[in-house]
């Protein structure tokens, strides 16, 4: 008994080490204590600072967060530690591995694992593993920060695995394989891939439905479809803390599309959807002409900025031009050229490239496959490329906006490219299998293979003519960079000749990489037809195969995810280190003010949240009160709303030197103040107008709808009245005031219904929403204490829940294993 155990377990710790390997010999700076060093992620570090700073603090868990956008929930930051268990699972799948390593290697674990349930031979599990793991997306978005997008695309076929499992009969086994990885996909909770998984887990259902009722088996099949029903629900109460978190916050964001304005909209408000505006979600769609980088990574010229060589076609033209060869060799060094000439108007980090020869074992699967799994994965492809298609296919697409449930929430359409990213692999992975395990003669893999990379080559040839004849390789950066050059080299027919000069670095990168394609093709197609004549074991064939594929994918993986792309840990934090203009602030001894950058991007760079409480920040789910005052105020530098906001400071660039200096504005408001006056708006719109020209530090704009609240109350504000802030932390404020008459206070504050609330002396008392966006209380005469806390009861029975409901989950997953495994181990005896 012990002899097969070992013998059927050795292979799979086989498998685990040579992904361990595999991941650590990509990331081998990790081992000398580098990191990845990721733009993305220093944003988190600075929108986090505060709500980390507090916990460490007080011990408290932080729900608001004053860093950023100023104020706002800390749900999609940071709330501390989590009562969900399944957080462990992360560390304990991955074997407590270093990040990146983690992410590589529960990719590989988990497209194994569906390999292993789909009785794949052992190689082609090792392959397609490899290759799902090394698409050129994963690495790109590593490199970029994106990490809990890449845990769930690594999580993806392991939730497939669960539910083939149990459609398969293994009922209890396939659903707790379901829950387990449900449970840990929706943990690292990034939204768009969850939806994206449960388009493909639909398409699954739907192609075993279909089954089931060709072969009469419908009764097995609803009887495993309301055990996985089960075991989603459950995965789903795992993470209650987080998702009712988030589902109550996305009512008032961006994503929830709840702006009550019309301003400047006209046509656009009649079709205004309840999620993302169009234009914006459509952002980073990808050409239908760009897919080719499937096949070929070059194909619409990699990222939008990247270096050239000095035997450039560019660097030859800056040479004719008359600069200096060593001059050209320090500008291609310092300046990175955009060689990118596809569809996103926003550019690109780099391409979606599957691998050559994953292209063409998807193709000769198509050919060869009876299965009906073939049909439900190539839904789940066509869909995928329908998607990420966005405003480039909008006849659909915008349908589907307008129309699907939820999928106007999320923007970047070309992030669906994991759908085919991952069906490409399985049903490669399946065209390999179909040739290894004998059900086809000779003569019929032979002429499936010839079919199949005459189909192959023909596709690299014909997306070579296209881009030639039809697509042409001008991108839309290409105006800047004629402008720029205009200035540095002498006038703008110079500027074109450069511009003509990168055109042909770009055909001929695609050459090289169609080229490149068609040499792994034919070296896979080679072992191929060598086994199949006999001429090449079938393990030497597929170790050739299994090898090319790691190589090709590598390379390529290597222009984005480098040693270079690793820094050490002082390195890292060097962006975090404060400027002198920071120090300066930060010697202020007041607890609380906030401060507008003025020298980035101000809304699309959270760095300053590091060290102050931000005006701006990056979010992709800010409120939308808050966007509207971006838009209609803050943008246009209004400073009566910029000092109700109490930025107390600005950082801007020094005129002689560049350098950020701080100015101190004399005129913010402090954290609260009285009103002389209430100005009552109609609606929204005349709200937001009326904040063009109001002094904000004696009136207060208020919507009507507030006129219950406050009825017939008249503000009044004596030369002595003061509200002072004597308390402060990101979850409850406390204030002290003093008036000798009834007074309407205005708070410093964002304001946000679903959690605050308000209390004089004790007693509850109504915010009213007030300028818009802030906080205003009715306040009686006399002196009072008045305490604002944020106490949202959704986050609090969301923790109660996920707390005992991932602890059940694990519980029954381990018994359910472990019964498993005795049956297992006494059928063998």
């Amino acid at each position: 008994m012990k002899q097969n155990w070992l013998k059927a377990i050795l292979p799979h710790l086989a498998a685990i080490g040579i992904f361990l390997l595999l991941a650590v010999m990509y990331c081998s700076p990790v081992l000398e204590g580098k990191v990845v060093n990721q733009a993305d992620m220093k944003n988190v570090e600075g929108m986090a600072k505060e709500a980390k700073d507090y916990y460490e603090a007080t011990g408290e868990r932080p729900l608001w967060t004053n860093s950023m956008f100023s104020g706002m929930p800390s749900y999609v930051i940071y709330t501390g530690p989590g009562t969900n268990k399944m957080g462990y699972m992360n560390w304990v799948i991955t074997l407590k591995t270093p990040f990146p390593i983690n992410m590589l290697f529960l990719a590989m674990m988990s497209m194994y694992l569906l390999l292993c349930i789909l009785d794949f031979k052992y190689w082609i599990r090792v392959m397609g593993a490899i290759a799902f793991a090394f698409c050129s997306y994963n690495v790109i978005i590593i490199d970029v920060g994106h990490v809990t997008k890449m845990f769930d695309i690594a999580l993806m076929p392991a939730v497939l695995a669960g539910i083939i499992l149990t459609y398969r009969g293994k009922l209890l086994t396939g659903a707790a394989l379901t829950a387990l990885a449900t449970g840990m996909l929706i943990y690292n909770n990034h939204l768009q891939i969850i939806y994206y998984t449960l388009i493909m887990v639909a398409c699954l259902a739907v192609g075993a439905f279909v089954h089931a009722l060709r072969e009469k088996q419908l009764p097995q099949f609803f009887k495993a479809s309301g055990l996985l029903a089960i075991a989603g629900a459950l995965a789903v109460l795992t993470s209650m803390d987080s998702l009712l978190m988030l589902r109550e916050y996305t009512d008032y964001t961006m994503r929830g599309s709840k702006s009550e304005l019309t301003l400047d909209q006209g046509d656009v408000a009649q079709k205004k959807s309840t999620g993302l505006d169009i234009e914006y979600a459509y952002d980073w769609s990808y050409g239908k002409a760009e897919s080719g980088t499937l096949l070929i990574p070059g194909y619409a010229g990699n990222s939008s900025g990247q270096k050239l060589s000095t035997t450039s076609h560019f660097a030859e033209q800056m040479q004719s031009l008359g600069v200096p060869a060593a001059q050209v060799e320090q500008f291609l060094d310092q300046q990175k050229l955009p060689l990118y000439y596809g569809a996103q108007s926003k550019g690109t980090s780099g391409p979606v490239y599957v691998g050559a020869i994953i292209c063409f074992l998807f193709v000769l699967s198509l050919l060869l496959v009876k299965s009906w799994h073939k049909w439900w994965l190539i839904a789940v492809t066509v869909v995928g490329f329908i998607l990420a298609w966005g405003k480039n296919l909008a006849f659909i697409n915008d349908f589907l906006f307008y129309h699907l449930p939820l999928y106007n929430k999320f923007r970047a359409p070309a992030q669906a490219l994991v759908l085919p990213s991952l069906t490409f692999v399985v049903l490669g992975c399946w065209g390999l299998q179909e040739v290894a395990d004998g059900k086809h003669t000779k003569a019929e893999l032979l002429k499936k293979l010839k079919q199949a990379l005459l189909i192959t080559g023909g596709a690299i040839i014909g997306f070579i003519l296209i881009t030639n004849f039809f697509v042409g390789f001008s991108s839309a950066s290409d105006a800047n960079m004629i402008s720029y050059f205009a200035q540095a080299m002498g006038g703008e027919e110079n500027a074109k000749l450069l511009i003509r000069a990168l055109e042909k670095d770009r055909s001929s990168l695609l050459l090289k990489d169609s080229f490149r394609s068609a040499i792994f093709i034919a070296i896979a197609a080679a072992a191929i037809w060598a086994f199949l004549e006999n001429k090449m074991k079938w393990q030497v064939a597929a170790l050739v195969i299994t090898a090319a594929v790691a190589i090709d994918l590598l390379q390529v993986d290597r222009n984005y995810l480098n040693s270079e792309s690793f820094v050490d840990d002082m390195s890292y934090m060097q962006a975090m280190q404060p400027s002198p203009a920071d120090q300066q602030i930060k010697q202020d001894p007041d607890p609380y003010y906030r401060v507008f950058n003025l020298t980035t991007a101000p809304f699309d760079d959270a760095s300053p949240s590091y060290f102050h409480k931000n005006i701006g920040g990056y979010s992709p789910a800010k409120l939308w009160i808050y966007q509207d005052l971006i838009t209609h105020q803050i943008s246009k530098q209004n400073m009566h709303v910029l000092n109700m906001l109490n930025t107390k400071y600005f950082i801007v660039p020094d005129q002689k030197s560049g350098q950020p200096i701080a100015q101190r504005n004399p005129d913010a408001y402090g954290n609260a103040w009285f009103v002389k006056d209430i100005i009552w708006a109609p609606d929204a719109n005349t709200e937001m107008k009326t904040l063009d020209y109001l002094n904000t530090r004696d009136s207060a704009v208020i919507d009507k709808r507030f006129t219950q609240q406050l009825g017939n109350f008249k503000t009044h504000a004596d030369s002595a009245a003061v509200i002072k802030l004597t308390k402060y932390g990101p979850n409850k404020l406390e204030y002290t005031t003093h008036n000798t008459q009834d007074g309407f206070g205005v708070f410093s504050e964002i304001y946000y219904p679903a959690g605050w609330k308000a209390f004089i002396d004790g007693q509850p008392a109504d915010i009213i929403r007030t300028d818009y966006a802030l906080r205003g209380l009715k306040i009686p005469a006399g002196d009072h204490k008045v305490e604002m806390r944020f106490e949202p009861t959704t986050v609090f029975t969301g923790l109660k829940i996920a707390g005992i409901s991932s602890t059940l989950l694990l519980l029954l997953v381990v018994v359910i294993f472990g019964w498993a495994f005795y049956k297992e181990l006494a059928g063998s005896r």
